[in-house]
């Protein structure tokens, strides 16, 4: 028996949202994208060797290593089992917490989108190794595994950690790995959607003066948590990352930027700024 491989290389491009479902505001991001780019420039500013890969070429070792790295890292693929529970997780969370039928149906369309999502990840996989494709990788940051005991909390979790993919895949536009560069503008406006869903329903907790209360305590927790999902400032293969045009800039540099648009929201929703480093374990 052969396996024939088709080209799904297009499927972000065939699966256009609908503007008007989900009570008229999904997806989030085509309002905040039509006002112009709503985040901050990422590419690089040092010289650096300008590479080119493509599916099928021949990988210098150290690259692919680290192309690698960032996928295990990034963990949206179809053939993840650990990705598929995550996403079981939010809908049985939407199920018990949220508050009203609007709210679970919101959820429903994030869902569906990281399953696209998984299948565009999965495809670029089976590019790179098709043993990967299968493989299950538990989500190792902190962030994922954080008790969500409150809708708050759930809220805070996609405008926090939503928002950090939305930044990374700002960061890949460049990238030197074609088939990352060519979903990365897809990847990014939807995660950027995802946060503002979760802000849309901060907002809604943040109306009430009880619920402010309550998102104020539990800001510190996700704030740490999401500044910590950049990783170290010192890591050692930062500089690696730029010269192969995997990254654009360094996990402090791409922190900072992503602190200021963070901060400046919070803000608007009348919250106080937590330190940055109280609760850090990747400073």
């Amino acid at each position: 028996m052969t396996f024939e491989r088709k080209d799904f290389s297009n499927l972000h491009e065939s699966a256009e949202p609908k503007p008007d479902s989900a009570s008229g505001v999904w997806p989030f991001w085509m309002r905040v994208y039509a006002q112009g780019d709503p985040l901050p420039d990422l590419r690089c500013k040092v010289i650096r060797p300008q590479y080119s890969f493509d599916e099928g070429d021949e990988l210098p070792e150290e690259y692919r290593i680290l192309l690698m790295k960032m996928l295990r890292h990034e963990g949206e693929r179809a053939g993840n089992k650990s990705f598929l529970g995550l996403m079981g997780t939010c809908l049985e969370v939407a199920e018990v917490m949220a508050p009203n039928a609007d709210a679970r149906l919101l959820k429903s369309e994030y869902v569906a989108e990281e399953l696209k999502h998984a299948i565009m990840f999965h495809r670029l996989t089976l590019g790179l190794d098709t043993s990967f494709a299968l493989q299950d990788v538990p989500y190792a940051h902190y962030a994922f595994h954080l008790p969500k005991e409150t809708w708050a909390d759930d809220a805070f979790f996609h405008f926090l950690i939503d928002l950090n993919g939305a930044f990374h895949a700002r960061d890949w536009r460049e990238s030197s790995y074609a088939p990352l560069r060519k979903i990365s503008r897809t990847i990014e406006r939807d995660e950027f959607g995802h946060s503002e869903m979760g802000y849309f329903f901060l907002q809604e907790v943040c109306s009430e003066s009880q619920g402010r209360v309550l998102a104020q305590r539990l800001l510190p927790k996700w704030y740490s948590a999401a500044l910590d999902m950049f990783g170290r400032s010192d890591s050692p293969n930062t500089a690696k990352f730029i010269n192969w045009g995997l990254k654009g800039v360094g996990n402090e540099e791409i922190r900072q930027k992503y602190k200021v648009y963070v901060d400046a929201k919070l803000t608007a929703l009348g919250l106080d700024i937590p330190d940055e480093l109280q609760g850090r374990r990747f400073v």
